[in-house]
Formats: C-alpha cells, sequence, structure tokens
C-alpha cells in the first residue's frame, strides 16, 4: 500500500468517527426533546387581579384656601385653650370659697379647743351673748377670769396631793376641764394626771385640779 492510500483510509476514517460522534449528540438531544414532551405540563399562572383605580388626587389649595384653613385651626385651638383656663379658673375659685379665710381658721381652731358646757353654763352663756354688747361681754370675760385665779391660788395653798389621789380637772387645757384622773406625779405647785385614753399624764397646776372627794362634795 502506496502512502497516499493510507493516508486517505486513515482520513476516512477520522470522518468517519466525526459523523458518529455528532450523530451520538443528535440522538442525545433528541431523547432529551423527547423526554420534555412527554414530562407534565407546568399549570398555568392565576392572571392578575386588575389594580383598582387610584383616587383623583387632591386640587391644590389656593393661599387663600390655605389661609382659611390655618385661621380655622388657630380658631378651635384657642377656643379648646380658653376653655381649659375657664374649668381651672372655676375649680381655684370654688377651692378658694370653701376654705375660710386665714383669720377665721385661726378663730375654728381656737374653738375646736374648748371644752364642752354644762347645761347649766350653756344657758348663761347663751344669755348673755345674746343680751349683753361687745364691751360688756369682754369685761365679764376678765371678771370670770380674776375669779378662776383668786379661787386657784386658793385652793394651791390649802390642798396637798398624793400620789394616786383621784382628781377632776377644773381648769387649765380645755381639753381636760371636767375629765378625772389620777395623781401620778405630785410637786409643790405642780403635778402630773393620768387620764384615761390619754397617752401621756397630763401635766398641770395643783391648782388646775380639785381631789374627788372635795368635787363631789361640792356638787352635793
Amino acid at each position: 500500500m502506496s502512502n497516499k492510500e493510507t493516508t486517505g483510509t486513515l482520513t476516512d476514517a477520522k470522518v468517519t468517527e466525526l459523523d458518529k460522534a455528532l450523530a451520538s449528540v443528535k440522538a442525545r438531544k433528541a431523547a432529551k426533546g423527547s423526554g420534555d414532551t412527554t414530562a407534565a405540563e407546568k399549570p398555568a399562572r392565576t392572571p392578575k387581579a386588575p389594580k383598582e383605580p387610584s383616587a383623583p388626587k387632591r386640587p391644590r389649595l389656593t393661599d387663600e384656601e390655605k389661609a382659611a384653613r390655618q385661621a380655622t385651626k388657630d380658631a378651635e385651638k384657642a377656643a379648646k385653650k380658653a376653655a381649659r383656663e375657664a374649668a381651672r379658673a372655676a375649680k381655684k375659685l370654688e377651692r378658694e370659697t370653701a376654705k375660710p379665710p386665714a383669720h377665721m381658721r385661726k378663730v375654728v381652731r381656737a374653738a375646736e379647743k374648748l371644752g364642752t358646757l354644762a347645761q347649766a353654763a350653756e344657758l348663761l352663756f347663751n344669755e348673755a351673748t345674746a343680751n349683753l354688747t361687745a364691751a360688756e361681754l369682754a369685761t365679764l370675760a376678765t371678771h370670770i377670769q380674776h375669779f378662776n385665779r383668786v379661787k386657784a391660788t386658793e385652793r394651791a395653798l390649802q390642798q396637798k396631793l398624793e400620789v394616786g389621789m383621784p382628781v377632776t380637772i377644773t381648769s387649765g387645757d380645755a381639753r381636760y376641764i371636767g375629765k378625772t384622773g389620777t395623781v401620778f406625779k405630785a410637786q409643790r405647785i405642780r403635778a402630773y394626771i393620768t387620764i384615761e385614753g390619754v397617752a401621756k399624764p397630763v401635766y398641770v397646776f395643783t391648782s388646775d385640779v380639785t381631789p374627788l372627794e372635795a368635787a363631789q362634795a361640792a356638787t352635793a
């Protein structure tokens, strides 16, 4: 075999192998395409709902309309503020009206410290305050105070208090006048009296108390 024949034979062999390779690729492609056609088809997409038409845009306000709207807002704001201030002023006035003046509060507190009048004393007090002038009442009050002071001095000189002695408070602090107690500690002109319902012994002058026996004898 000549060289020319050998070269032609080899070339034909290569062309044949190339044709086989191309045929194999075509066959695979054909098989792949055939598989796609047999596969289940994808479901069709649900069509989207149509969009609702957008609301029409508001027309732009003119400068006059803007000014009128702002004036309305300012007026509403001012009215609300005025209403709040009026409500606060009304509440303040109500509190001030219900509260007595400062000097009257002192008078009320002083009255709360006064003792309770017995029936006979209350009758005399009502008669005096109804029939006497302010000057006469003031003079009568000073006479009563002086009389009480004289009697208290006489009692302080005459009576002697002892621990455990029952006594009645007859003057001094109005909160305790008329109450009975027991001498807790006795000094020359001062004494401590234990009263039921009172946490600490009450500090009094010896002339502010009367031994219970003497007080009962005076009222007998």
